[in-house]
């Protein structure tokens, strides 16, 4: 589900300050673009889907980049329901293993 070596190389090149801003930015911009596909469903806006999968990749939320990847190339099969829940496990995950280590 989460890349840690993808995630700590990012704490290590940013440093702990500039690296809880960058997750913040993105924990709140990825909310925001759930929002907005929710709102323009059943077309899933292939824009948003793939500011989200290079927003993933960036902070190791390797499931979520799939599902989002997946989603951006069959947007007929796409599950935003699927998708939220996958984001909301995947940050879960994430900020438990920050918490933790």
């Amino acid at each position: 589900m989460l890349n840690w070596s993808r995630v700590a190389e990012l704490k290590d090149d940013l440093g702990d300050d500039d690296f809880q801003e960058v997750t913040g930015l993105f924990l709140e911009e990825v909310e925001e673009k759930l929002k907005a596909l929710i709102l323009n469903a059943p077309q899933a806006n292939a824009d948003d889907l793939h500011f989200l999968k290079g927003s993933a990749a960036n902070l190791g939320f390797e499931g979520f980049r799939a599902l989002c990847e997946q989603m951006e190339q069959t947007p007929e099969t796409a599950s935003l329901d699927e998708l939220r829940l996958l984001y909301e496990q995947s940050k879960s995950a994430f900020l438990d293993g920050l918490l933790a280590g």
